[in-house]
């Protein structure tokens, strides 16, 4: 009979033990990749050329923007009417009234239950950032961060072009920096810059993001200018004439329901102080960066037609408005209201699969405790947990 070669199985055995955690080791960390910096869905893009006219079902205009528009996309207008565009047709979106939408409203179901499990996941995940990127508790401290991620807008009536290099989005950007350190927070600005405009800024301005990010700040603007005519936006307020703002939120990523939020806020604190400054919001596909911080927006501040000096009063006033609703206590980091149950599948499977990658690693071990629940039976291992009754004496 031969003998079979035990030096050779045992190598096979170590060969697929080495596989089998490197398999797991890598499971690992993608799930604390995907959750801790999680990617974004895709880099929204504007249009190259023209623009969109959005209108009701009475085809009455309600919005104009050089976004690119997709169906579902939703437009609160000025007075708060809610907008679902159905479809495209060339240059003109067809929308549908929804409802009227409140600044309180919440965006997405969940009840009570639901947010206080929302508010415990953000602290979670917050940790986990803490952790890897070095940041402290969310939401202390009144740091707010600025920056632009399409770099080359600019305002043709004041510069004579459109876009250069560094465009006038961020003359607008420090205004509003100065006009927010004057209301008494620290502001973090940066001037990186994120050419070319195409669809890789958002890849590019997401690392600006990070590096934001360990400001631990409350609040970020992504400060950007739309493409329409000058009627688009041209208006006066509070006895200024400024371009107004249409505030623009992503509906690709987990913290859709604090970003939502946080926009209507906004909109609200400013049409209680400065009405008709905020043109609208726009909640539109894309991811925009705003995953990596629930209180984050993306500003268009007037458009390609529109002065910089309209800009600057349009930043200036609005940051007087919005005061308040900054200075309120700050949600977590990087989980909605609405992503609750991804949250939790996420986090669980992560300390499961960490565990069993724990156990795999030191199967000896993993004997011994199996041989020792074994021995000890039952009522040993409640006694062990301390589970079991006493009796009454």
């Amino acid at each position: 009979m031969t003998r079979p070669d035990f030096r050779a199985s045992g190598g096979d055995a170590c060969r697929r033990h080495g596989l089998a955690m490197a398999v797991l080791g890598a499971l690992v960390g993608v799930m604390v990749a995907v959750t801790v910096f999680p990617f974004p869905a895709f880099a929204h893009e504007e249009r190259n050329e023209g623009y969109y006219t959005v209108l009701d079902e009475d085809r009455r205009e309600i919005f104009m923007t050089a976004i690119m528009v997709a169906p579902g996309d939703i437009f609160i207008a000025e007075d708060n009417r809610a907008y679902e565009i159905t479809y495209l047709d060339g240059d003109t979106a067809h929308a549908v009234f929804l409802d009227v939408m409140g600044p309180e409203e919440e965006s997405d179901a969940g009840g009570g239950r639901g947010r206080a499990l929302g508010r415990a996941l953000s602290t979670a995940v917050s940790a986990l950032r803490s952790v890897f990127l070095g940041q402290g508790a969310p939401g202390k401290g009144r740091t707010v961060v600025l920056y632009n991620t399409h770099s080359d807008e600019s305002y043709a009536p004041t510069s004579g072009t459109s876009t250069k290099d560094w465009g006038d989005v961020y003359r607008v950007a420090a205004t509003l920096e100065n006009a927010l350190k004057k209301q008494g927070f620290r502001v973090v600005r940066s001037t990186a810059n994120h050419n070319p405009h195409d669809g890789g800024a958002y890849a590019r301005s997401r690392r600006t993001m990070a590096q934001l990010m360990r400001q631990n700040p409350i609040a970020a603007f992504d400060v950007h200018r739309d493409a329409v005519p000058p009627q688009a936006y041209r208006a006066t307020v509070a006895g200024e004439d400024v371009t107004r703002i249409t505030l623009v939120v992503g509906q690709q990523n987990q913290t859709r329901g604090q970003n939502i939020q946080f926009a209507k806020q906004l909109k609200a604190a400013a049409d209680r102080r400065a009405p008709g400054l905020i043109k609208g919001i726009l909640w539109a596909q894309g991811d925009y960066n705003q995953d990596m911080l629930g209180r984050s927006v993306l500003m268009e501040v007037g458009a390609h037609t529109s002065r910089l000096d309209e800009a600057e009063r349009a930043v200036d006033l609005f940051a007087s408005a919005i005061g308040p609703v900054l200075g309120a206590s700050a949600p977590g980091v990087g989980v909605a209201r609405g992503g609750v149950g991804r949250a939790v599948a996420w986090i669980v499977g992560l300390l499961v699969v960490a565990g069993g990658g724990y156990l795999v690693a030191n199967s000896d071990n993993w004997r011994k405790i199996r041989t020792r629940l074994a021995g000890i039976g039952a009522r040993g291992l409640l006694n062990l947990l301390g589970l079991r009754r006493r009796r009454k004496r």
